[in-house]
């Protein structure tokens, strides 16, 4: 007699893929901090989207409201970096916002422009608190540094001497600031920010010489 093996297919559900997160935690007030929470967790595939779609409902609107903060993250970024915006700026620049347009921004740029105003400022009062002990400069000199952080270089995004002088300081921050990796992704997006304003005229001399 002849045993019959049962195969026993692996449940799979292709409506969600598998996403890595990973939280960290300011200290608390006896400067204990909680280490560094690493999670795989699920998020909707393209499979699980459709599904979305068709069933309508909550999903559907929370999707939306998904949406909607992608484009509203998008938009409070460059509204805090130009003062000029107002809505007839918009109106003449508006496919620059749409969500396809969005869609092909850098990754990290994206997720940069997702950063809450309260990180920002939590970032902006430990670089006061730190770097006068550490670079013998005035509170008002470290302050207007934070100034220009908080605007990520735009206004004096022509100005290489002074963008030379900042970024050698956010390494020093990076360094002697136990915060300093809570604020990971401003710290990236101030640098890459730097990084591009000072290579600007480098491309547009290149692309003139072509």
């Amino acid at each position: 007699m002849t045993d019959t093996v049962q195969t026993i297919a692996p449940s799979f559900d292709k409506t969600a893929d598998q996403a890595d997160f990973k939280f960290r935690f300011k200290k608390d007030k006896l400067d204990n901090q909680r280490p560094t929470v690493e999670i795989k967790g699920l998020v909707p595939s393209v499979e699980g989207i459709v599904v979305i779609l068709e069933k309508g409902g909550k999903g559907l609107s929370l999707l939306q409201d998904a949406m909607y903060d992608v484009i509203r993250n998008q938009l409070a970024s460059e509204v805090a970096d130009n003062e000029k915006f107002d809505q007839a700026f918009y109106d003449a620049n508006a496919a620059k916002y749409s969500w396809e347009a969005i869609a092909n921004i850098d990754r990290q740029d994206r997720r940069a422009a997702s950063i809450s105003e309260e990180t920002w400022a939590a970032f902006a009062k430990d670089y006061i608190e730190v770097m006068p002990g550490v670079t013998n400069k005035s509170i008002e000199a470290v302050t207007n540094a934070t100034i220009v952080y908080l605007k990520k270089f735009s206004i004096i995004k022509t100005d290489k001497t002074s963008i030379n002088k900042l970024l050698p300081q956010l390494a020093l921050y990076i360094e002697h600031s136990p915060n300093a990796e809570q604020f990971t992704e401003i710290l990236d997006l101030l640098n890459r920010k730097a990084e591009g304003y000072l290579g600007a005229d480098d491309v547009e001399k290149l692309v003139n010489n072509l």
